[in-house]
């Protein structure tokens, strides 16, 4: 009666609180090993199944989904725009895919995308993305671009953007999202550059000299003249590999030419590895399709700094039934719980001498206790 009440949801092992901890602690750890950390952390408390866990973690992803389609649906079928939140002269677009091990010898290609206004320094060879947002799940190439767009949309003011660049790593689907974003111009991504040249020509010097030279001049005839001489220098599995980089190369031309135009892209690869292969490319690991979609949508939410807004329950209250168990009668306030002039965790603090003993440092001190107190007064 009392959960009915208060809007809790019944047939629920794990209470709304509990469940935002558990789903977070899953996105950084193994299910099984998040149960163990779980347990250890309350002392056995909590004492849940990886499995427990899993069911929570696909429960939250396919509401993810689902809201998404919803926004796509919104923008490409009922033509509904979403105002944006912010306005920037200037946005970068980049995305990628990483496969992760599937089930039955299966793989899976996770696709990921963000957008960013501008890099930041924020120390010695560190940059930090300006306004990140981040979107990933197994989707189709179309879906996938329109899921990003209306993400995107809701975000910034996407009409209002003058320049709009769009990197990757000469993949066919990356290229098709100039499709969606009629500004854009499409820019091949350093990172994939470098390494072609430096597989199929990295003990060539006179050849990677050559193409170097033409990439800086801009001038493709001078490319394919040092390529061809490369390749006939060669032989083998090595004239094969300069013959590759050749077509690559030739075929994202106009987008190694439109990188000199504004500042450089590249990011994607970080992005991919922190939002996605740290968790989801470890020894060992099989997903399931689903399993695998529900969880990239969860990490991009993570990344994107809005998973515990996601993972909140909708709690929602009968008054009536409250009003009529408790009456007209009105619970006493001091004055001071009005004015915040007093900090009420105050008396949990002084009634629990072990935060401040020489157990202060102890584990179940530090991340259980410690913790307890100051989300307490909050959620009370």
């Amino acid at each position: 009666m009392l959960d009915e009440t208060l809007g809790i949801e019944g047939c629920k092992r794990l209470s709304p609180w509990m469940r935002e901890i558990a789903v977070q602690a899953s996105l950084e750890m193994p299910y099984r090993r998040a149960a163990r950390f779980l347990s250890a952390m309350t002392l056995g408390t909590i004492d849940l199944r990886n499995m427990t866990l899993w069911q929570e973690v696909q429960e939250a992803g396919k509401e993810l989904a689902k809201e998404a389609e919803e926004k796509k649906a919104l923008l490409f079928e009922y033509g509904v725009i979403p105002e944006g939140k912010l306005k920037a002269s200037s946005l970068n677009i980049e995305a990628d895919e990483v496969y992760v091990k599937g089930r039955n010898g299966k793989r899976h290609a996770i696709k990921i995308g963000i957008g960013y206004e501008a890099k930041r320094e924020t120390g010695k060879d560190r940059r930090e993305l300006i306004e990140r947002r981040v979107v990933s799940g197994i989707r189709g190439s179309d879906s996938f671009w329109e899921e990003l767009v209306a993400e995107l949309c809701e975000y910034w003011k996407l009409w209002e953007v003058d320049e709009l660049y769009l990197g990757g790593d000469g993949a066919r689907w990356i290229k098709e999202g100039c499709d969606y974003f009629p500004k854009a111009v499409y820019r091949l991504d350093p990172y994939h550059l470098r390494r072609t040249l430096l597989e199929g020509l990295g003990h060539d010097e006179e050849g990677l000299s050559g193409v170097l030279e033409a990439l800086k001049e801009e001038d493709l005839e001078k490319l394919n003249q040092a390529l061809l001489g490369a390749e006939r220098r060669a032989k083998g599995a090595k004239k094969k590999r300069i013959a590759a980089v050749r077509k690559y190369l030739n075929n994202n031309w106009e987008g190694i030419c439109h990188s000199k135009a504004g500042a450089r892209l590249g990011a994607i690869e970080g992005q991919v590895f922190h939002h996605v292969a740290r968790r989801m490319k470890r020894h060992g690991a099989g997903w399931s399709e689903k399993g695998a979609d529900h969880l990239a949508r969860l990490l991009a939410k993570k990344a994107n700094g809005e998973l515990s807004k996601v993972l909140k329950a909708k709690w929602e209250t009968k008054p009536d039934v409250i009003k009529r168990l408790v009456g007209e009668k009105k619970p006493f306030i001091n004055a001071d719980v009005l004015t915040g002039a007093k900090d009420h965790g105050e008396w949990l603090r002084v009634t629990m001498p072990v935060l401040y003993g020489s157990a202060q440092s102890a584990p179940w001190v530090k991340y259980v206790m410690r913790f307890l107190v100051e989300e307490l007064p909050r959620i009370a």
